[in-house]
């Protein structure tokens, strides 16, 4: 099954009091490539975010972003600082001591000094927090291999229909190549016998060159290879297993003798169904490096 390096999944759900949402998208690269974007609360998660997109991903840019709200507010502790409220207390009784003033220390009074006071964030619960994040994020990456899968359907008809153009053009060539060759004895023949003029031609060395000249044009070998590579090219995109370097590779190899027929036949249709043959390769290059 063919996926696409490209892909987006996004998901949002309310996780144990807690507003978590997951997005995730991805280009094409060499090489599988993860940045994580968190709470700076939750950074660190940041590795356990990216071993569980590599269990969904083995190539590409991969950006996720992760969000954590929590729908009841901050969590918060008080507690007195009882030093700052000991020398209050004994400053305002000293002031009251010293210019005969009158009136209580009461609790409003104490209330309305926020210094009496010390706020603590209420650490959370990480492991809590990472079986909600966890949870989201599997279904933001459901949502994006989904699209990785329905991009990569496309990609597969469109390499199965460059790929079958290549084939028909290599059964044009096959075809052909009788009549290259014959088509070729017969100008090197005329050609002798041009240079040659009223001289007498020596048959039998003329026959020994033509056949060394067909041998040197031969290009059934490169077209038996090219049937077998096309075979494991077919093979290649019904693998469950992300198949882009393999298929990389073959289409080297299939690049190659195109070539290689190109350069040994000396036959000008043969020549034009090469350079039709070298363009359908290249679509398939482009495709393939948007496959994982």
């Amino acid at each position: 099954m063919i996926k696409s390096m490209t892909g987006f999944g996004r998901h949002k759900e309310v996780v144990g009091g807690r507003d978590i949402l997951c997005e995730i998208k991805s280009v094409n690269s060499r090489y599988l490539d993860i940045s994580v974007k968190l709470p700076r609360l939750f950074s660190s998660l940041e590795d356990r975010v990216k071993k569980l997109a590599a269990g969904y991903i083995s190539r590409g840019k991969v950006e996720i972003y992760i969000s954590v709200e929590s729908i009841e507010g901050e969590k918060t502790d008080l507690s007195l600082n009882k030093e700052y409220l000991d020398s209050f207390i004994r400053l305002l009784s000293g002031i009251k001591d010293e210019y005969s003033l009158s009136g209580d220390i009461t609790l409003s009074l104490i209330a309305n000094k926020n210094e009496v006071f010390v706020v603590h964030k209420v650490d959370e619960d990480l492991e809590e927090v990472w079986l909600a994040v966890e949870k989201v994020a599997k279904e933001a990456f459901s949502r994006f291999i989904e699209m990785r899968i329905c991009e990569g359907t496309r990609l597969q008809a469109d390499l199965i229909g460059n790929l079958e153009e290549i084939e028909k053009l290599a059964m044009l060539i096959n075809a052909r190549a009788p009549e290259s060759v014959r088509i070729s004895n017969e100008r090197m023949k005329a050609r002798v016998a041009e240079l040659l003029g009223t001289v007498p031609v020596d048959e039998a060395r003329l026959l020994t060159e033509c056949a060394v000249f067909a041998d040197k044009t031969d290009i059934n070998e490169e077209l038996k290879r090219l049937g077998s590579h096309f075979s494991q090219f077919r093979s290649i995109l019904n693998e469950e297993t992300p198949v882009g370097r393999k298929l990389d590779f073959l289409l080297q190899e299939i690049n190659r003798e195109i070539n290689t027929i190109g350069s040994k036949a000396n036959d000008n249709e043969i020549a034009k169904y090469v350079i039709d043959a070298k363009c359908a390769v290249e679509r398939i290059r482009e495709q393939i490096q948007n496959i994982e």
